[in-house]
């Protein structure tokens, strides 16, 4: 019940405050503990099957490692007091979901947009996205935002929701830390593809389901304005065209309820890249997209923490059945 509790007050913080940069946060930890070892095992490894054994290395110690302390210190929190202990718990969960940060930064973008003030939305649009934003139009800010929200709300918000339900602070901390090692390693360029390796592996694996559950959140948040049907179509005929083994579901499902595509040419670090269109027979992205897809991903939040709360409870009181 304690960590049905603290997992409800740290959904609750996130939503209201987001991200708050003037408090310690794990993910800037992890960021400097993966930099540390990368460059002292780069020193050892160098060989192709050296580098891809380093990369299981930083998996190991920097994800297990953290869900062992993180065990430990809510364990000794909770013996010096049941406060001290909920409150820890609290802050952990508070700490790695990202939902109410994202949804801060795209509501940047719509405002400037809005305002008319293109270069500071892309300029915002940049905090989400890795592509180049400095040339985009007003409709390639719009997309690039759009894309970012619904790919980030499985991995930013679902994904920790459904690791903490089913393991603890010690399971969100472990797919955190392994999202980051992604988001930091876990590239298919020439200098990360072997050390990344397993980080990139890792991460498609975990979030293999809550991509997934996403993908029919969002198809049950879009019954709310009638347009269900057509997430659905485009989720079945779109949900594997990204390199990404799980990103194309939530962002077919997104794009089908809102009636837009997503995909198609951008460049990174200067170089043009395409991506599959998903939902070809929508339309483009524009500024005034961005309020209905807020909605929509706030709605697909709710129904994200109410369901995922009651696994959280169905798993605990399942565990204190006597059979």
């Amino acid at each position: 019940m304690l960590t049905l509790i603290a997992l409800a007050a740290a959904y609750l913080l996130d939503s209201l405050i987001g991200d708050p940069r003037c408090l310690p946060h794990p993910v800037r930890l992890f960021g400097r503990i993966i930099i540390l070892m990368e460059k002292a095992l780069r020193r050892i490894f160098v060989s192709p099957q050296g580098l891809k054994a380093a990369g299981l290395l930083i998996v190991v110690i920097v994800a297990g490692g953290s869900a062992v302390v993180t065990v430990f210190l809510v364990a000794q929190a909770y013996r010096l007091h049941m406060g001290f202990g909920l409150l820890l718990e609290v802050y952990i969960l508070f700490a790695v979901l990202a939902g109410g940060d994202l949804r801060n930064h795209v509501t940047k973008v719509e405002h400037n947009l809005k305002a008319g003030k293109l270069d500071q939305a892309r300029a915002s649009a940049a905090l989400l996205v890795s592509r180049d934003t400095l040339n985009l139009d007003e409709g390639g800010v719009s997309r690039a935002a759009l894309e970012s929200l619904f790919e980030n709300s499985a991995d930013g918000l679902v994904a920790p929701l459904f690791f903490a339900a089913v393991g603890g602070p010690a399971g969100a901390v472990f797919y955190k830390a392994v999202n980051t090692l992604d988001s930091m390693i876990g590239y298919k360029t020439e200098e990360y593809s072997d050390l990344g390796f397993f980080a990139a592996k890792t991460d498609d694996f975990l979030n293999f389901i809550p991509a997934r559950l996403t993908a029919f959140l969002i198809i049950l948040a879009g019954a709310f304005c009638g347009r269900w049907r057509n997430g659905w179509r485009v989720l079945i005929e779109d949900r594997r065209k990204h390199q990404s083994p799980n990103s194309a579901w939530p962002e077919a499902a997104a794009a089908g309820v809102l009636g837009i595509s997503f995909g198609g040419a951008d460049h990174y670090r200067g170089e043009r890249l395409f991506r599959p269109i998903i939902n070809s027979a929508g339309r483009e992205p524009e500024s005034g997209d961005i309020k209905r897809a807020l909605a929509l991903f706030c709605r697909t939040s709710i129904l994200a923490f109410i369901s995922l709360l009651s696994l959280h409870y169905f798993l605990r009181t399942w565990e204190a059945l006597p059979f």
